[in-house]
This record gives C-alpha cells, sequence and structure tokens, in this order.
C-alpha cells in the first residue's frame, strides 16, 4: 500500500496541470544559461592557455634574475681570502689572533654582495606577473568547475515547476554575488600580469643597455596607450568592437557623473545612456529607430541580396515578403521599398521577382516545385503591390521609377497562369493589383495636370507668364503642331473607349499599353500648353487639353470600376476565393470615384453581378463572404441609370433578410433612391412583372451563365425606356 501511494504521489507531481505553464520560461532559462556558459567557458579557456604559456615565460626570466639577489659560494670564500691575505702584512704579533678575528667577521660582513635597486625592483615586477598570472588560471579553472555546477544543478530535477524554481533561484545568486563582474575581472589579472613583465623586463636591461631599457619602456608606454584606448573609446562609441575589462568600471563612472550632471543642472540624456551595462546601452542603440539604423539594414539586405545567387535560396527570401509587408514594422516596409527600386539588378527587388516568376515556365523544375515557387513569387507581387510606404517624395507626379510593377509583370503573370492552372487564385489577385496601380498611376498624373490646366485658364496670360517660361524659338517644331497633336488625341481616347467597351478584360497588359498611348499624346498638348507657339491661340489649347483630361480621368475611372467588376466575375465562377480576395476587392472599391460617370453598360453588367452574389445556394449561404457581399452593395453608389436603380433595389430588398446585418442593404437601398424618379403603381407593377419573367429565363443556379441573360433583358429595358423618352 505504501508503494501504491508514493507511485500515485509521483504520477501526480509529473502530470500536475499547473507545471506546464513553466515550460516556456524552461526553454528561455535554460537556452540563457547554455549560452552563458558556453560563453564563460570559451573565456575561461583561452585564459587558460595563455595563462600557462604566460608563466612558463616569466618563469624563465625568473631563474636568470633570481641569481642576482644571492652571490654564489665560491665568490664569497674567494673574497675573504684576498682580504685576509692583505690584512696579514699589517698585523702585529701581540694582536694578531684578536684582529684576524675582527678582520675575519669584518670582511664577511662588509664583502656580503648587496643586491641592487633595479635588481630588487625587477624580480618584484616579475614575480607580481607570475603571482597573477597562476591566479588568473586558477580563478579560470574555479569558474569552469562553478559553471558546470551550476548547469548541473539547474537541470536535475525531473519536474518542470520544480527545476524552473531551482534555476530562478540559482540565477538570482549569479546576480546577487556578482559572478558576471568576476568573469570579467579574471581576464584583467591577466593583463595586470603582462604589464608588470614589460616593467619589470625594461628595468632588467636598464644596466645593460639603456638603449634597449629606453625601447623597452616605449613598447610599455605604446601599449598601455593602446589599453586605455581600448578601455575608453567603447564607453562612447557603443559600436566600437573593442573592449577591455577596465570598460565597465569606465563606463560605471561615467554613469555616475551624468547622474549628478543632470541631478545639477538638468542636463538631457537619452534613456538609453542609463542602463546598467554597456550591453544593454549597445542594444538599446542598435534596435533604436533612426535614419542610421534604416541604412545599416539597408546595407545588411543589400549584401544579402548580392549573395543570393541561386534561386531556391533567392526564393526563401521572397516568401517572408508577405509576412513582413503585412507587420507593423514600418522600418522594414520602407526597406523593402528601398530594395526594390535598388539600382543595382542584383539586388533590385522589382527586377528579380519577376524573373523568378518566369523560370517556372521553362519545363525544367518539377511541377509541384514550379507551383510552389510561382506562388511565393505572385503572393509577393500581390503583397508589394497592396504595400503603402509614404517616401517623402512628390507624388502628384509619379514617373515609371516609382511604380511596384509594370505591364510587363502582368505579362508574366498570365503567362504563368496559363501553364498552371493550380495558380489562378494568386495570378488573379496579383494582376488585380498591378492593373489598379497602373490605373492610378495615370489618374494621378492627369489629376495634377488637370489642377494646373483649371488654374492655369483662371489665371489667364499673367498667370502663366509667372508659372512657365516660354522657350525662345522653335516650339512648334520641339513640342510638334497643335492640331496634329489634337488629331492624335482623339484617336488615342477613340481606341481607349473602345478597349474599356471591348469587353477585354481590365487586366490584361494591352489596357496599361492602350492608356499609356493615350496619356503619352494628351503628354504632348499639354506641353504645348506649357509652351505655346507664338502664332497659336493658347487659351483656346488650354480648354482642349482640359477637356480631354478630364475625359481621360472620366475613362481612367470607368477602367477602375471594370476592373471591380472583372474581379467579382473572377470569383462569381471560381469554387474558391481567390488570394486575399477581400483585401483586393477592398483597394479596387477604394480607388473607384463615384461622383465620376460610368457607363450604363458597367451599371448594367453589375446589377446582374448583384443578383449572382446575393443569391442563395441550397444551403442558404451566398457565394461570396458577407465581407464582400457589403462591398458589392457599396457599388451601388455608381448607379445612376433608373432602370438599373431600380432593378438593384428590388434584388437587394428580395434577399434582405439574408443579410446577418441589414445596415448596408439600408445604405445601398438610400443611394438607389436618389437615383429613382418618383415612384408611381404602373411602373412598379411594370418593374415586379418584369423581374419575374427574367428570373424565369435565368434558368439553373450557374452564375457565369446567368450573367449575360439579364444584362440582354436589362438592356432592352434600358433600350424601351429611351425610346419611350425620345
Amino acid at each position: 500500500m505504501a508503494d501504491d501511494k508514493t507511485t500515485a504521489n509521483q504520477f501526480s507531481a509529473h502530470d500536475d496541470p499547473s507545471t506546464r505553464i513553466w515550460s516556456s520560461y524552461i526553454s528561455g532559462a535554460e537556452k540563457y544559461n547554455r549560452d552563458l556558459a558556453r560563453s564563460w567557458k570559451g573565456d575561461m579557456d583561452a585564459i587558460l592557455i595563455f595563462a600557462g604559456l604566460f608563466s612558463a615565460s616569466v618563469t624563465a626570466f625568473i631563474i636568470e634574475s633570481y641569481k642576482t639577489l644571492s652571490p654564489a659560494p665560491q665568490d664569497t670564500t674567494n673574497a675573504l681570502l684576498a682580504q685576509i691575505s692583505r690584512q696579514l702584512a699589517a698585523m702585529s704579533n701581540t694582536s694578531a689572533e684578536y684582529n684576524l678575528a675582527s678582520v675575519t667577521s669584518g670582511s664577511l660582513t662588509s664583502t656580503s654582495p648587496v643586491p641592487s635597486t633595479s635588481t630588487l625592483t625587477c624580480n618584484i615586477l616579475w614575480f607580481l606577473s607570475l603571482g597573477s598570472s597562476l591566479a588568473s588560471a586558477l580563478s579560470a579553472t574555479l569558474v569552469e568547475q562553478w559553471v558546470r555546477n551550476y548547469l548541473q544543478a539547474t537541470e536535475s530535477r525531473p519536474v518542470p515547476h520544480e527545476r524552473a524554481r531551482i534555476c530562478a533561484y540559482l540565477h538570482g545568486g549569479l546576480e546577487k554575488f556578482k559572478m558576471g563582474a568576476l568573469v570579467e575581472a579574471i581576464p584583467m589579472l591577466l593583463h595586470v600580469s603582462l604589464l608588470l613583465f614589460f616593467a619589470g623586463l625594461a628595468e632588467f636591461l636598464r644596466p645593460v643597455s639603456w638603449a634597449i631599457s629606453y625601447l623597452t619602456v616605449g613598447m610599455l608606454i605604446t601599449c598601455i596607450m593602446l589599453y586605455g584606448l581600448a578601455t575608453i573609446v567603447p564607453v562612447y562609441r557603443r559600436d566600437c568592437p573593442y573592449q577591455t575589462p577596465l570598460s565597465g568600471l569606465w563606463w560605471k563612472i561615467m554613469q555616475l557623473l551624468r547622474r549628478v550632471l543632470r541631478n545639477r543642472h538638468d542636463v538631457a540624456d537619452s534613456p538609453m545612456s542609463f542602463s546598467s551595462t554597456m550591453a544593454e546601452a549597445r542594444e538599446a542603440e542598435a534596435l533604436a529607430i533612426s535614419p542610421e539604423r534604416d541604412q545599416r539594414d539597408f546595407n545588411a539586405m543589400t549584401w544579402t541580396l548580392e549573395n543570393l545567387r541561386h534561386e531556391s535560396e533567392f526564393e526563401a527570401f521572397v516568401e517572408v515578403i508577405p509576412r513582413v509587408v503585412a507587420g507593423f514594422d514600418y522600418s522594414a516596409k520602407l526597406l523593402l521599398h528601398r530594395l526594390f527600386h535598388h539600382p543595382n539588378l542584383a539586388v533590385r527587388l522589382g527586377h528579380r521577382i519577376p524573373r523568378l516568376l518566369i523560370s517556372c515556365t521553362g519545363g525544367i523544375l518539377d511541377p509541384v516545385v514550379c507551383q510552389k515557387r510561382a506562388a511565393a513569387c505572385l503572393a509577393a507581387i500581390w503583397s508589394l503591390s497592396m504595400m503603402a510606404v509614404p517616401t517623402g517624395s512628390d507624388s502628384s507626379s509619379p514617373d515609371s521609377s516609382t511604380l511596384r510593377f509594370d505591364e510587363f509583370t502582368l505579362r508574366d503573370i498570365h503567362t504563368v497562369k496559363a501553364g498552371m492552372p493550380g495558380i489562378k487564385g494568386y495570378a488573379i489577385s496579383s494582376a488585380t493589383v498591378i492593373a489598379q496601380g497602373l490605373i492610378d498611376k495615370h489618374i494621378e498624373r492627369a489629376s495634377a495636370e488637370e489642377s494646373i490646366l483649371a488654374l492655369f485658364t483662371r489665371g489667364g496670360r499673367m498667370g502663366r507668364q509667372i508659372e512657365w517660361v516660354r522657350p525662345p524659338n522653335k516650339a512648334d517644331a520641339q513640342f510638334g503642331n497643335p492640331v496634329q497633336v489634337i488629331h492624335m488625341i482623339r484617336r488615342a481616347m477613340a481606341a481607349l473607349e473602345k478597349h474599356l467597351g471591348s469587353g477585354e478584360a481590365m487586366a490584361s497588359p494591352i489596357t496599361s499599353v492602350v492608356f499609356s498611348a493615350a496619356y503619352g499624346a494628351i503628354r504632348k498638348l499639354f506641353a504645348i500648353v506649357q509652351h505655346p507657339p507664338p502664332d497659336v491661340n493658347a487659351a483656346e489649347i488650354e480648354l482642349e487639353a482640359l477637356k480631354f483630361v478630364r475625359s481621360f480621368l472620366t475613362q481612367a475611372n470607368q477602367a477602375g470600376f471594370s476592373l471591380a467588376l472583372d474581379y467579382i466575375a473572377h470569383v462569381l465562377k471560381s469554387r474558391s476565393l481567390p488570394y486575399e480576395a477581400f483585401n483586393t476587392f477592398r483597394r479596387i472599391f477604394l480607388k473607384i470615384n463615384f461622383e465620376r460617370s460610368l457607363s450604363v453598360e458597367s451599371q448594367i453588367r453589375f446589377v446582374s453581378y448583384l443578383d449572382d452574389a446575393l443569391e442563395l445556394d441550397s444551403e442558404g449561404s451566398t457565394h461570396m463572404p458577407q465581407s464582400m457581399i457589403n462591398i458589392i452593395l457599396g457599388l451601388t453608389r455608381a448607379v445612376d441609370d433608373p432602370t438599373c436603380a431600380l432593378k438593384a433595389k428590388t434584388i437587394i430588398s428580395r434577399c434582405m433578410h439574408s443579410f446577418p446585418s441589414e445596415d448596408e442593404a439600408q445604405k445601398a437601398l438610400a443611394v438607389l433612391d436618389k437615383a429613382l424618379p418618383q415612384p408611381q403603381p404602373t411602373l412598379d407593377l411594370f418593374t415586379s412583372h418584369m423581374y419575374s419573367n427574367i428570373k424565369l429565363d435565368k434558368g439553373p443556379a450557374q452564375p457565369h451563365v446567368r450573367g449575360p441573360t439579364v444584362v440582354a433583358d436589362i438592356a432592352g429595358v434600358s433600350m424601351g425606356r429611351k425610346h419611350e423618352t425620345a
């Protein structure tokens, strides 16, 4: 029974749930103890080796210098006999015995050699040097023994909470009895021993040769000066790699002086100046947010990327980019921004990531490896495109160097998506945010020019003279003929409008090419406005340029709305959501300017997608998550066509009961009411009947089939309303 009771107690002690809370402490404390023991053991091993060799060298010198402290026995006998022979000739017969004894004793006393001051000084310094060296070796041996005992005591218990408490108890003893300071003081004994040896060597050589002695003294002074610099410099320059055991003492002295000055004169100082140790101050300065730290990070990561030559090594770097962008460290995001635009192609992320992505299409790598690499690259491209880093530069006129990715990256994404259907979700989201970034670039440029042109047209000729200086001559030849440029703009704008109405995906590279062509033509006219030729009516050119810029902004906003509709269509067709679907869709939504008019065709398309998105499946849930449905409801702000508004209102009212929260639906209905005329019973009855017929025509629940049917029906109703109005 006693054995069973003991076993039960042991079982309960080992399986006590309260012991599990100590696991984190134990893992961290044991790692800290092992690292500390490894550091101390390395220092003590080095001290033992050096102390052994140095003690042997000092002992060899002491053996030679020790002979000068006491003369040899034969030298004493010879000196005594010579003295006696000299004294015998001068002695009388009567006092011979007495004088002989006196002379003998006096000669023994007077002829015994007395060590010189130089000899005594040399031997004292060397014996002190030997003693200090042996003391440091003994202390190093004891420290290694104490460290072994400490580790054994902290890791001997199997029960977690007992081991944790013993570890905390013994670690408190380490701090209480200043074992760290003792370990730092042991090398100082060896340093003192070395300085004493050099001082004794200089004194030993002084009677032999003054030149050699002075040379040794010079070496000693040089060593002392260097030792002093290595002691003092790390106190003021914490990144200095040099340090001596006296640096900690000097650090404490300077801390005390700073406190005294601060108390007397209210001197402000940084918080890191009063850290308890130099190591803590060094770490605080290294981690403190500053431009210097950002530059150090940039240099370190530049070196890292230059050495990541192999694609697999760079792939591991690319995999962590999304987590860095999603984090809260602004400095890390600024670092990625600088690396993205680095002038060196071996470092520039905007160059290397697309190259790594296109390497997946060669057919050389394993398909699993290709898909993993492509997913990592596309996730990094999406994150970098979504990353917002204000760098302080003028964003009113961005150029191509400030962009994240361009149409060539879009081309690479479409190429990879065609060869690997498994990464379609990543490719759709990445291409969408890149396309939105390209649209934003054109909108920002055109908006800046619109503001300038609006101010310019209101300012008159005086405003033009202040704003720009006209070239002296040949302006027409430099910027082109205004009439020809205007015709070029009209053709480019017609091509742009045709492309937007063709149904081409807005995330395709051709869209960016068409926008760039239209903006390039407008930019030429803008240059002419800045420097008008003498024979041209500047006011008319300014008004034409302003009209084209505003039309371009309308088309760019239309492209952004169409891009949102394209993304909704991808979500409705796919069985799973694309990569970061909500954040991608929200990004597009926030960039749409609902104050600008949108085409009726795009509104009809939106209403059809709204119907598909809100329709419930067999399980009573929508195809999209509620967060994305709320954004779709927010897109109703773009609906200003009465027929589309009425249709959207009917759809939302029918599906409102399925919303977890009706707030967004109520807001959407309120927005749609503003686009509707005064309600009439006949119109409401006709609309309800029309909608029921459309529902019958839609057929089975297939989002990608239903859309065109509803678009055609609504388009027909819209055309009918236009004929009635006519």
